[in-house]
C-alpha cells in the first residue's frame, strides 16, 4: 500500500512539473510574439508594468485582488498615443467553482486624449452594468434610450455627447461591443479577452474617431486652470 502511495504521489510531482513548465514556456512564447510584433510596428513592449495607465481609473470588472497587467504595448496611431495591454485578477471563490478559472483576463485599448478628462462611462444598455446605473439628462432621447452613460462632471459629458457624437455612436454597430471610458488623461474600452494585438488596432481606432468627433471645447474646459 505504501508502495503504491509513493508511486501516487511521485506522478502528481511530475504532472504538476510539467504543467509548470509547459505554462513558463507559453509565457516566454507569447512575449516573444508581443516582442516581434512591436519591433515590426515600431512599438514599445513591456511584459509587465504596475501603472501602464498612469492615475487612469480602470472600469469595476476588471478590478480585482491580485491585479497585475502583462503584455503592454504602446505606440502611435497617427498623432495619438496608443496603449494596450492585458489585465488579470484572481478569480472569487463563487467564479472559480462555476468556471474552473482561477484569473480573469482583460483586454485594454486606451487613446491618449488631447486634454485631460472627467470619469465619464458610456455602454450600451444591452451590455452588463459596470458602474451603478444613474444616467445622465439633457441627452438625445433616441441616445439615452440605447445607452446608459453615467460620468462625474455634467459639462464634459454634455460636451462628448453632443447631438453629431450621439447619433454616431448610435450608428456604429462597434459600440454594442466596445464600452467606453474617460479617466485621467485617457479614453478607454475592455472586454473580456487575451490582448490581440491586430485586433487591439481595430479597437484604437474606434476610440481614435470618437476622440476626432468630440468638440474641441470638452477639452478647453477640462485643461487645468480654466
Amino acid at each position: 500500500m505504501e508502495g503504491v502511495l509513493a508511486v501516487i504521489a511521485l506522478v502528481a510531482v511530475v504532472v504538476s512539473a510539467g504543467a509548470i513548465t509547459v505554462a513558463a514556456h507559453f509565457r516566454t512564447e507569447r512575449s516573444s510574439e508581443m516582442r516581434a510584433w512591436a519591433r515590426e510596428h515600431g512599438w514599445h513592449y513591456t511584459e509587465h508594468h504596475p501603472r501602464p495607465l498612469e492615475d487612469a481609473v480602470l472600469p469595476r470588472p476588471v478590478h480585482g485582488d491580485h491585479a497585475r497587467a502583462q503584455h503592454v504595448l504602446t505606440g502611435r496611431r497617427g498623432q495619438y498615443l496608443v496603449t494596450a495591454f492585458e489585465h488579470t485578477h484572481t478569480a472569487t471563490a463563487p467564479d472559480r467553482r462555476g468556471t474552473g478559472r482561477t484569473r480573469h483576463t482583460y483586454r485594454v485599448v486606451a487613446v491618449r486624449t488631447p486634454g485631460p478628462v472627467a470619469e465619464l462611462e458610456i455602454r450600451r444598455r444591452d451590455l452588463p452594468r459596470t458602474v451603478p446605473d444613474h444616467d445622465i439628462g439633457d441627452v438625445d432621447p433616441a441616445f439615452g434610450s440605447a445607452f446608459h452613460a453615467v460620468g462625474s462632471d455634467d459639462e464634459f459629458t454634455r460636451s462628448v455627447l453632443d447631438h453629431d457624437t450621439a447619433a454616431w455612436l448610435l450608428a456604429d454597430s462597434r459600440s454594442r461591443s466596445l464600452p467606453v471610458r474617460f479617466t485621467g488623461d485617457y479614453v478607454l474600452t475592455w472586454a473580456p479577452m487575451g490582448l490581440d494585438p491586430d485586433r487591439a488596432l481595430t479597437a484604437a481606432d474606434y476610440l481614435i474617431e470618437l476622440v476626432n468627433r468630440i468638440p474641441e471645447q470638452a477639452w478647453k474646459r477640462r485643461a487645468p486652470g480654466a
